[in-house]
């Protein structure tokens, strides 16, 4: 496998009476054994959580869970005490561990809560589950902002994973350049919008919108330029 285009057309999909989702990789009921997570990525889901409704207690451990909030209202709860009120650009953090049970509810009666929630695998499954928010975090300016890494640093989360990652936003007329790491490997997700990317050494830009990835194995570098309001990720990935 090398550089791929994920197209959000083709992804996994769930409906229910309150939810709407979207999966890059096999989840739940949707099982591809050729799309089974990219490196430390395991699960990219695309949720629309109907007013009034969420996700019942349920449990995880060893994944670093992150919920990117785009629109809406979520609350959460935790078997460990913590509770949290995400609203639009705030970023969630979950490190199971060894375990923890919560849930996740919208809180308005009626307005939709649309959200990205990505899993990447952890590696400190020894260690008690730990909650962290960062409010406002994709709302960014200035070009991509590093908004969780291993290392501990003010403004940013800290993963119990060997990966970072930047969020970014833009509006037309703006531009950012992304590089890959010599010996990392990468992933861009775009999370709204329309995306123009210029791949070095490709003739011809891509159009990405809100769900397209691009999985780069063999790419070093790329320029993104937003051809609407847009936001996305980029993960540094081992």
């Amino acid at each position: 496998m090398s550089d791929v285009f994920h197209d959000r057309q083709a992804r996994g999909w769930t409906r229910t009476g309150w939810l709407q989702a979207h999966h890059t990789f096999s989840f739940g009921s949707f099982n591809d054994p050729t799309r089974m997570g990219f490196r430390a990525l395991r699960v990219i889901n695309e949720d629309i959580v109907a007013g009034g409704s969420g996700f019942a207690e349920h449990a995880h451990d060893h994944f670093e869970i992150l919920t990117f909030m785009l629109s809406g209202a979520l609350e959460h709860k935790d078997s460990a005490g913590n509770e949290g009120r995400l609203r639009a650009a705030d970023v969630q953090l979950i490190s199971s561990g060894t375990g923890i049970k919560h849930s996740e509810r919208n809180p308005a009666p009626q307005q939709p809560t649309h959200l990205f929630q990505i899993w990447l695998h952890g590696n400190a499954d020894d260690r008690p589950p730990r909650y962290q928010l960062l409010q406002g975090a994709l709302r960014t300016t200035d070009g991509p902002r590093l908004i969780a890494s291993p290392m501990e640093q003010p403004g940013t989360l800290q993963l119990r994973a060997p990966v970072s990652i930047w969020a970014a936003s833009g509006k037309p007329g703006e531009s950012c350049s992304h590089e890959v790491t010599a010996g990392r490997f990468a992933w861009l997700q775009v999370l709204e919008g329309i995306l123009v990317v210029e791949v070095d050494g490709e003739p011809q830009p891509m159009e990405l919108r809100g769900g397209d990835a691009l999985q780069l194995e063999t790419v070093t570098k790329l320029t993104a330029s937003p051809a609407t309001e847009a936001t996305w990720l980029w993960f540094d990935l081992p």
